[in-house]
């Protein structure tokens, strides 16, 4: 985010924030850093209030603290952006923060009285939670809310509760939230300093579906089936919701259907290995055939439209002026394996005059048909391509690309850039560490204008000579394994020469 005044000048800022109606505390899980404030505001996109989204950067200026400023303009919004956010813990209206208890209660007792009575006042039901950052607060065995009354204790010079306390379906929530001290932080940085909040929890994000789709109780699953925590960020990123068709053009098992799904998408899947389409895997516990269709099943989500045997490169769709502008999104994670890359259709044999011999027909139904390489840049031109021209206005398509760890390896290896597409604007680009060396980088894009095929074609062109004399090396794939399989303390990336 954009650099913000001096500390002394934010403090006043602040203060008068935490009393300005609309402003609340983002409080992120600590992980994926990198995609926390890009899913919100996607979410927010979705929701029609984005473009009034605010920024302040957390107490203390650090960019990885948990601890973010946001300005959303109505309750309601607030409540509509984070209930199916899978990086945000809650949004909450603060009534005080300090480095100290002294702080924090003068904070609180600042706060305008107008605001805080309707929340405290007799007949209201209320809970307080402890949810700290860094650190684990536990009561006694006799009193195991021992520690949740001593916060409450502590805050009683100025803040009394005069409603009922009920721990089930309360009509108030509140979260007292300490950040711990740099010696008390279990496996998080020590740079985010500490600091007391309190206040009314306007919203929380929603962690159920991680236990709902775990992978580990999966039925059908494949080597590269897409993490839940990761795929319910990819389908937040593309808006997934009822009614919207999204297509997964690397669907594989599914895992990314499954998620769109969850969020009430209709859902459109293909793939060039028809093995894990169409034929499944039989389940060791119980003998049974599993496929894609089996975990839609077990969970009680709506089906996908249709499951195709499809080549990206050569995909049924081309040319088909009906199918254009149909979807709501298109979501997948590339073949961009730096071991093994994707395949694309051919790699048959010709006879001398060119031709290929039929496949017989006692053969056809399990007919594996035969692949050739499928350069990464090529595939990426196919992925933007189809989707500027299936994806309807504003839809949206989010999917990995390789990334170096280290910015400068990046750009000397030119896997710094992002794709683009005339009719395609980027929205999100946000990195995944994956190791020391690489990882890979989420690009979301919208589609902003309709699509037309001479331009999108010139682009191509000029987007396809510029990579033969800026890199040398055409694949971007060529040049993540260099940086791979570099040896530690050589320089990664291509020489002068491109080499």
């Amino acid at each position: 985010g954009a650099r913000l005044p001096p500390r002394d000048a934010r403090d006043v800022a602040d203060l008068l924030d935490s009393h300005a109606m609309g402003w609340y505390l983002c409080y992120f899980l600590h992980r994926h850093l990198d995609f926390r404030r890009e899913e919100l505001q996607a979410l927010a996109d979705m929701a029609g209030c984005g473009a009034d989204i605010k920024w302040r950067e957390p107490h203390g200026g650090v960019d990885h603290s948990p601890f973010w400023r946001v300005y959303i303009p109505t309750e309601e919004l607030a409540v509509e952006v984070c209930r199916r956010s899978v990086l945000t813990r809650a949004l909450i209206e603060v009534w005080g923060e300090g480095d100290t208890q002294e702080e924090l209660n003068a904070a609180v007792k600042a706060f305008p009285d107008e605001r805080k009575d309707p929340y405290i006042a007799e007949g209201t039901t209320f809970k307080v939670c402890v949810e700290d950052f860094g650190k684990t607060e536990h009561g006694t065995e006799k009193n195991p809310w021992s520690h949740v009354v001593a916060r409450i204790d502590a805050l009683k010079p100025v803040l009394q509760f005069r409603g009922r306390a009920r721990m089930k379906g309360p009509q108030h929530l509140f979260w007292s939230v300490e950040s711990a001290a740099a010696d008390d932080l279990k496996g998080v940085p020590s740079d985010i300093p500490p600091r007391r909040y309190f206040g009314r929890v306007v919203a929380v994000g929603d962690r159920s579906p991680l236990s709902k789709y775990d992978l580990k109780k999966r039925r059908y699953l494949g080597p590269t089936s897409m993490d839940v925590e990761m795929g319910l960020v990819m389908c937040n990123m593309i808006q997934a919701r009822p009614g919207g068709v999204v297509w997964d053009p690397f669907c594989g098992t599914g895992s990314l259907l499954i998620n769109a799904a969850h969020f009430g998408a209709h859902t459109l899947g293909s793939d060039i290995d028809i093995r894990v389409i169409k034929w499944g895997k039989k389940d060791k516990r119980t003998g049974q055939n599993v496929d894609v269709w089996t975990n839609f099943e077990d969970y009680g989500l709506e089906p996908p439209v249709g499951l195709l045997r499809m080549d990206l490169h050569k995909n049924a769709w081309t040319g088909s002026a009906h199918v254009e502008g149909t979807l709501q999104g298109v979501v997948g994670d590339p073949p961009y394996g730096v071991r093994a890359g994707g395949r694309k259709s051919g790699g048959r044999k010709r006879g001398e005059d060119g031709s290929v011999k039929p496949v017989p027909e006692e053969h056809r139904e399990n007919h594996i048909p035969s692949t050739a390489p499928y350069p990464f840049s090529e595939c990426m031109d196919d992925l933007m391509d189809a989707s500027a021209r299936l994806l309807a206005m504003g839809g949206r398509l989010a999917f990995f690309i390789p990334a170096a760890a280290d910015p400068e390896d990046a750009a000397s290896a030119g896997v710094d850039s992002v794709p683009s597409h005339p009719m395609l604007t980027l929205r999100a680009s946000s990195v995944q560490l994956l190791s020391a060396r690489w990882g890979r980088r989420l690009v979301t894009f919208e589609k902003v204008k309709p699509y037309d095929s001479v331009v999108a074609l010139k682009a191509r062109e000029t987007l396809r000579e510029r990579r033969k004399t800026e890199g040398g090396v055409e694949d971007l794939l060529e040049r993540m394994r260099e940086i791979v399989y570099q040896p530690r303390g050589d320089a990664a990336g291509v020489d002068e020469d491109g080499n």
